[in-house]
């Protein structure tokens, strides 16, 4: 059997096709729409969800069936995104946006390795699903929505990580959204400030008593929005503080809330506040072991392709963390693309092309 190789070139095009369109979250219509006819004319069978999740099936021959999960939103506002092909073989921005490798690198991975499985039908491979979520950077809100139940798939990669070619992510942290509402008293700033009790001073005494930052190796927790008040001469009667605690480990991540609150009660009965206090669970840890059956293939396919393999444990969250919850165990892979989130964000095209041809290996080794 010839060898296959990954086309370099339409790769680098597809992945330029797909980050000219606009898709900051809750503005997938049109990268939705453009996904399923690509999809659909690479011969797979595609449907959309009422998330607006895309699931295209591309039937298969024995072994197990497997899942490909990516997300076709970008993070942030950004539109009007202008990527530039480097005469190092780097594609970036001229720095005003986030380049959207995250995750249209590894949507372009999936149609080229559709494309290669059409052009080369002698190639064995089993049934694949690709779950192209919607809203993931919004906190997972599609896959959260996703039936699970209609999927065949017994296992999974979420091609949506960052690290080293060869990386597999097989340990992602639990996170706790925390929302914190401050209730003071109003009163004239500047005729009588001893009647009201000041929420945003209570709220910021609680951010500064919190342990934030990296706690340790594997918990972290912030602050990120902080907000209250009317005007420059009122007494701020409510605040609200909007943050996050991350952990690999339930009993450090229960222990890190409890610190969070105790900042909060403390300066509330110093100042005669009240306070509510709520901790959502966004999304569960999971820990893949090598023994199993997605690591156990990844890494052959890694290893195949001449590469180390790298044990990445994420500080992040992806889609997986809810397929694994329902019983579909994935680990990540990574897509070549670096600084993702940030207006720095590039990637290689080479690691992009090594990153697809592992893709291709998975699907094609024998079971």
């Amino acid at each position: 059997m010839a060898t296959v190789t990954v086309d370099r070139d339409r790769l680098v095009r597809t992945f330029l096709d797909l980050v000219a369109i606009d898709s900051p979250t809750g503005q997938e219509q049109r990268i939705g729409v453009e996904l399923e006819r690509r999809f659909t004319e690479l011969g797979a069978d595609v449907r959309r969800d009422e998330a607006g999740n895309l699931i295209a099936t591309l039937a298969g021959g024995p072994g197990e069936g497997f899942l490909i999960s990516t997300h076709m939103d970008t993070v942030g506002t950004d539109v009007g995104i202008r990527p530039i092909v480097g005469d190092d073989g780097v594609i970036r921005t001229d720095g005003s946006t986030v380049l959207g490798a995250d995750d249209k690198a590894g949507i372009a991975s999936c149609l080229e390795l559709l494309t290669l499985l059409g052009e080369h039908p002698e190639l064995p491979h089993p049934t694949i699903e690709f779950v192209v979520s919607v809203a993931e950077e919004a906190g997972l809100v599609g896959s959260r929505q996703l039936d699970v139940a209609r999927l065949r798939s017994t296992h999974g990669y979420v091609f949506d990580t960052a690290g080293a070619i060869g990386s597999i992510t097989y340990w992602a942290p639990t996170a706790m959204d925390v929302d914190v509402t401050v209730h003071g008293r109003k009163a004239h700033a500047g005729v009588e400030p001893e009647k009201g009790v000041d929420a945003l001073r209570v709220a910021a005494e609680a951010i500064a008593a919190m342990p934030l930052g990296r706690i340790d190796e594997e918990t972290v927790a912030g602050i990120g929005i902080l907000a209250g008040g009317e005007a420059r001469n009122v007494v701020p009667a409510t605040a609200v503080l909007t943050g996050q605690a991350r952990s690999h480990d339930q009993g450090k991540l229960d222990r890190q809330l409890a610190a969070m609150r105790a900042a909060v009660d403390a300066a509330a009965q110093r100042h005669g506040a009240t306070y509510e206090f709520v901790a959502e669970e966004i999304y569960h840890t999971y820990h893949i072991d090598p023994v199993a059956k997605p690591y156990r293939d990844a890494a052959r396919a890694i290893r195949a392709h001449g590469l180390e393999v790298i044990d990445r444990k994420s500080g992040g969250g992806t889609d997986g963390n809810f397929l694994n919850a329902r019983g579909i165990p994935c680990v990540g892979l990574a897509t070549g693309m670096v600084d993702e989130h940030a207006t720095s964000e590039h990637i290689a095209i080479d690691d992009m092309v090594a990153a697809c041809a592992i893709l291709l290996t998975i699907a094609t080794q024998q079971q």
